[in-house]
């Protein structure tokens, strides 16, 4: 997140995107997908000049054979020039393609649940690449969701469990004892 706006990073470059599933709320989000469906992603190129190289965009489902970088998903230079490959597990694709106006839009609708993986590459006129990679989730935020809830039940336990007892033993403390 910058200015509140989420932001992808591309070499040397930002963008700011977000992405909205018109069909189940007006929320935005910029990392997880809550369910499958529609979905729309907008992409705006804030410096000038992404504007003027090629932008590819592709989505593949995350079989989970990919390398690991801080816990997430990543793919190598070796995967990631392997059309062959990438095309099999691809779910959607943009072609290479300039934006003049910074602004790129595009909808994918996703039959199912599961994890992804995003590219984003651009290619500048003298033919330098840059490839920003985003690991996210279809439909998962029920997990996401369970653990939430259950460190707030741990914590209001702890936290009743805490007044039982600290609270128990400042009454038996305040308590006269009898003449003997």
């Amino acid at each position: 997140m910058q200015d509140n706006r989420c932001v992808l990073r591309i070499g040397p470059d930002i963008m700011f995107f977000t992405g909205y599933q018109p069909q189940n709320s007006r929320e935005e989000f910029c990392d997880d997908v809550p369910n499958m469906g529609q979905t729309v992603v907008a992409l705006d190129m804030q410096e000038t000049e992404l504007r003027n190289m090629l932008t590819e965009i592709r989505l593949i489902k995350d079989d989970g054979s990919h390398t690991q970088m801080n816990g997430l998903p990543f793919l190598s230079d070796a995967e990631l020039a392997n059309k062959a490959a990438l095309d099999a597990v691809s779910i959607a694709y943009l072609p290479a393609k300039k934006y003049p106006t910074g602004t790129l839009t595009f909808e994918h609708t996703f039959p199912e649940n599961g994890k992804f993986i995003g590219i984003v590459t651009v290619e500048n006129d003298h033919g330098q690449k840059f490839v920003s990679q985003f690991p996210f989730s279809v439909g998962q935020q029920v997990g996401k969701s369970l653990v939430l809830y259950g460190l707030i039940l741990v914590g209001l336990g702890g936290g009743v469990f805490g007044i039982w007892y600290y609270g128990g033993k400042q009454q038996k403390s305040a308590v006269p004892k009898k003449p003997a």
